[in-house]
């Protein structure tokens, strides 16, 4: 009978080991989890640091881009913001330079909050949107493997293929904030006026021939003042799904400007609509 008594004791306590185990490993895993987390701390606070004057230094070529040099605190604000968040997702393990990371990030932070603001002048949305909408194609375009820093590209149709889509934010930045009046009346100067009321021209009639998705993510974009998230949100993509549809779209735009251009050439009559919106 003593025997008997013991066994429900002795199992008892070897559930009580077993539970002091399983409460051990959890502090154990809670430690160094914590303790990982105090590095990471410390290591984005040690980027923060080290690239404060980078982001600096591209808040003070945006102010000067946009004329904006009187709002420079904002812009830095928003500089400091960027670089933040670059530092909260950056990842060593993916063997990419920081700068590289956090260039476009600093950049768009700065875009979105100039943006939000809603007092800038109509005359400074136009390059706002070009270097905005600029920026989120080269990002896309550097993340996506097709370039893999903010340097030049290498290659010359790479270059020329970068400089043709850029040429076309330009021209949609421009027409959706009618932004185009030339005061310059010298025959140079009208010219070119003229020159840029065709590229305009091919332009809109390019984004009518989009695709539907296309057609209504330019629109949202540029025509509506959305930024590129949003209109995500609205057509249900993600942002990187959305931001390869948006370059999808211009280098579409190109194409189609392209063939516009020889078409007028021979004399055929192209539309001079503003693409309805959607």
């Amino acid at each position: 009978m003593a025997k008997l008594a013991i066994k429900p004791k002795a199992k008892e306590t070897g559930e009580l080991a077993k539970k002091k185990l399983l409460a051990a490993r959890k502090a154990a895993v809670a430690r160094m989890a914590r303790k990982k987390e105090i590095e990471d701390l410390k290591k984005r606070d040690q980027i923060i640091e080290q690239y404060m004057p980078y982001a600096a230094s591209i808040a003070n070529r945006v102010a000067k881009s946009l004329s904006l040099s009187g709002e420079y605190d904002d812009i830095l604000c928003g500089a400091r913001l960027g670089l933040l968040e670059a530092a909260k997702r950056f990842n060593d393990a993916q063997n990419v330079d920081f700068r590289t990371f956090a260039y476009y990030r600093i950049k768009g932070a700065i875009y979105d909050g100039l943006r939000k603001s809603g007092w800038l002048p109509r005359s400074v949305y136009a390059r706002l949107k070009f270097e905005e909408a600029s920026n989120e194609y080269l990002q896309f375009m550097s993340e996506s493997g097709r370039t893999t820093s903010v340097e030049p590209v290498n290659t010359e149709s790479e270059m020329s293929n970068t400089v043709n889509t850029l040429a076309s934010i330009y021209v949609i930045s421009l027409d959706a904030n009618e932004d185009i009046d030339v005061e310059d009346t010298s025959q140079e100067e009208l010219e070119k006026r003229a020159e840029f009321h065709q590229v305009r021209t091919h332009m809109r009639e390019a984004i009518s021939s989009l695709p539907p998705k296309e057609k209504q993510l330019i629109m949202m974009y540029y025509f509506q003042n959305r930024t590129l998230e949003e209109a995500g949100e609205k057509l249900g993509l993600s942002k990187s799904w959305v931001s390869r549809l948006h370059a999808r779209a211009l280098e579409l735009l190109f194409k189609r400007i392209r063939v516009l251009a020889g078409k007028d050439a021979d004399g055929g009559e192209i539309t001079t609509e503003k693409p309805k919106e959607l």
